[in-house]
């Protein structure tokens, strides 16, 4: 069909989705799918949700915006009380966004305001990991350490410092899980004293990588010893939790893994599960009160931030996730979607790396040192092909790892049938990375 929209790749001709419900979406040729992404790792869920439909016809009916320069309203000053009490520590206060990608713009203007109330302007470094992917607006890629997508704006972007990635998978130290020092934590320290502690103004991690990495879990350990170093050179810390946060991983939080507690911690996706756009920040008090005692403003503001009808979503998802336990969910299910997922594998011969926390997994088919074979769009291809939805996702040159993430209410059914799809998938792959390993012999 033709189009007027500009989509991620040119010429592609994408089916046209028309309704979605559970843990499946429907094309407009009545083909089914079943979500194993969670759209973009949003959904978390699942489509259709009575409860949240019946929170938004309410919500219209009474008052849709109202900006934030002239009103507060019940919905927004409600969703922020709930996400500091579930919050670790003192993150006491929040920032409204409309994505992912506004809020990390809004935790490093707030990071960069905090150092310039207490006197330190000079901070204006920001420090982030090989790998990571922060969001897609020019601050937020500028942290970022993927490649593919810094590519077409690499020339206006910051040369802001970026240490060593956590991947146990492909240690950039070429250690093991038994040999591991926490290098990788390490070299976060190094790179704060490479560019001077006194001109750092912020580190910013993923606790787990999403999707440009490919679902990775840092060692145990880890987010601890980064903490520790922020603290020891007096940096603020962010946590990237715009995937990990609001029950994904199995907890309420990326960072309650190992009990940290961020300066500034960021919400997208699951925040508002795909119902309505929202992102946020939390702040911890010495953040918030260091702009309190000085200028007491924050100029940043979005023409949508904090409006009622997102911030009742946000309430009516969280109240979702809280009343069926979606946290809990993740810890249970994640084992057995693995545990499949490497039993498809092992029965083809097919080596590969699944791993991730809870409910956010990830497949990885590349082989370090080794020239690609299975790549991550014919996997995502051959999956649509059969009815399942996945992400593609790696930092490689070309991409060898799909996300396996599911929305957090799937069914056991629906769990053990994504694995039989997924199966399904890899039986149309193999045998074009066969007949390309024969003739590469030959």
């Amino acid at each position: 069909m033709s189009t007027r929209m500009l989509y991620p790749e040119l010429g592609r001709e994408y089916p046209v989705a028309v309704r979605a419900k559970g843990s499946y979406v429907y094309d407009a040729e009545g083909k089914s799918y079943l979500d194993g992404c969670s759209g973009a790792i949003v959904v978390n869920i699942g489509h259709g949700v009575p409860e949240i439909a019946e929170a938004i016809r309410a919500q219209v009916e009474k008052i849709t915006f109202v900006t934030r320069l002239q009103f507060t309203n019940p919905q927004a000053e409600r969703l922020a009380a709930e996400l500091t009490a579930l919050a670790p520590g003192d993150l006491g206060h929040v920032f409204f966004t409309n994505s992912g990608s506004e809020a990390i713009e809004a935790a490093m203007r707030l990071a960069f305001q905090y150092w310039q109330e207490t006197g330190r302007p000079e901070r204006t470094v920001m420090i982030s990991r090989d790998g990571s992917y922060h969001g897609a607006t020019l601050g937020a890629i500028g942290l970022s350490g993927h490649p593919n997508r810094r590519h077409t704006v690499r020339a206006v972007l910051p040369a802001w410092p970026r240490a060593a990635a956590a991947n146990c998978y492909s240690c950039p130290f070429g250690l093991t899980r038994s040999t591991c020092g926490l290098d990788c934590a390490r070299s976060i320290e190094d790179a704060i004293l490479a560019a001077g502690p006194e001109r750092v103004a912020a580190v910013v991690i993923e606790p787990v990588v999403g999707a440009s990495g490919g679902a990775v879990p840092p060692p145990p350990g880890y987010l601890r010893e980064v903490a520790a170093i922020c603290r020891r050179h007096d940096v603020l810390l962010i946590a990237d939790e715009v995937i990990t946060g609001l029950g994904r991983t199995g907890h309420w939080f990326g960072c309650d893994e190992e009990g940290i507690v961020p300066d500034l911690l960021v919400l997208g996706k699951g925040l508002s599960a795909g119902y309505a756009p929202l992102g946020a920040v939390l702040l911890r008090d010495r953040v918030h009160d260091a702009i309190g005692a000085g200028s007491g403003q924050f100029s940043l503001g979005h023409t949508y931030a904090a409006n009622p009808l997102s911030a009742a979503v946000g309430l009516a998802v969280l109240r979702y996730v809280r009343e069926h336990d979606l946290p809990a969910r993740a810890r249970e299910l994640g084992p057995r979607l693995a545990a499949g997922l490497r039993r498809v594998l092992r029965a083809r011969g097919i080596q590969a790396d699944v791993r991730g926390r809870g409910l956010l997994l990830a497949v990885d088919f590349s082989r370090p040192g080794e020239e690609p074979g299975i790549t991550a769009a014919e996997v995502v291809r051959a999956a649509r092909d059969a009815g399942l939805l996945l992400y593609p996702a790696g930092v490689t040159p070309v991409p060898q790892a799909v996300m396996v993430a599911p929305p957090l209410t799937i069914t056991v059914a629906e769990l053990d049938r994504l694995v039989d799809l997924f199966a399904t998938a890899l039986d149309t792959v193999r045998p074009r990375v066969a007949a390309s390993l024969e003739g590469a012999l030959r």
